[in-house]
């Protein structure tokens, strides 16, 4: 069986080894050729792509091996540091706003367009809203509204004015009655001959100065003998 073996720092080589036992053999004859130019006690040979020796000289019959170098190992934990990780990442909802569509685009990107685009018809709606209402409150302005009707409830103010009235009319009649009496004395004395000695001027200039009497409430002075002062 022909092996070929690929070392880091050197050209591959091809091998024949026998089909009984094909990784000691390899090991050997790559020990006595490149002798001590490979620290063959840190490093280890496997296949390529992933597998491993045994599986790439079962699965081809011109295996193509690989010489690795040993990595020395850390302080330990990292399994179960990333296992505490993983507990942590799974709690978290799956976000796809990293990934992109058939466009390239980003899809934070295309919500945030989105979100930005739903706030301004969001904001138009609520001026042409705002507009609206302020047309349906002119509206409601300009309209005839009915008058309202007051209902007056102060008595006392009532009994009060009634009584201003009734003191008035009062008054008035008193002092109309008095001047019915001087104009009865006026007619009385004109009736009456001329003393000699006097003017018929005097007495027609006073009967000149004499006002008209007009009676202020109707039915007042028709009968003025009868009240009383």
């Amino acid at each position: 069986m022909h092996v070929i073996l690929s070392i880091s720092g050197h050209k591959a080589l091809s091998f024949s080894v026998c089909d009984a036992q094909p990784l000691p053999d390899l090991l050997k004859q790559a020990e006595s050729q490149l002798g001590n130019t490979v620290n063959w006690n840190s490093s280890y040979i496997t296949g390529r792509y992933g597998l491993s020796a045994s599986e790439a000289i079962l699965t081809s019959e011109t295996p193509w091996l690989a010489v690795q170098r040993r990595v020395l190992g850390g302080k330990g934990g990292f399994g179960s540091t990333l296992r505490s990780q993983g507990s942590r990442m799974s709690n978290k909802p799956n976000s796809f706003d990293d990934c992109r569509d058939l466009y390239g685009r980003r899809l934070r990107t295309l919500k945030e367009a989105q979100s930005i685009t739903d706030k301004l018809k969001e904001e138009e709606k609520a001026k042409e809203e705002a507009a609206e209402r302020r047309r349906k409150k002119i509206a409601e302005g300009l309209q005839d509204r009915p008058a309202k009707k007051h209902r007056f409830d102060d008595t006392e103010y009532l009994k009060a004015c009634d009584e201003i009235v009734e003191s008035t009319k009062r008054t008035t009649k008193k002092a109309l009655r008095k001047k019915l009496g001087k104009a009865a004395s006026a007619e009385s004395d004109k009736s009456k001959p001329p003393q000699p000695g006097s003017s018929s001027s005097t007495t027609g200039t006073e009967s000149a100065n004499e006002a008209p009497l007009v009676p202020l409430f109707e039915g007042e002075l028709t009968d003025s003998s009868t009240d009383q002062d």
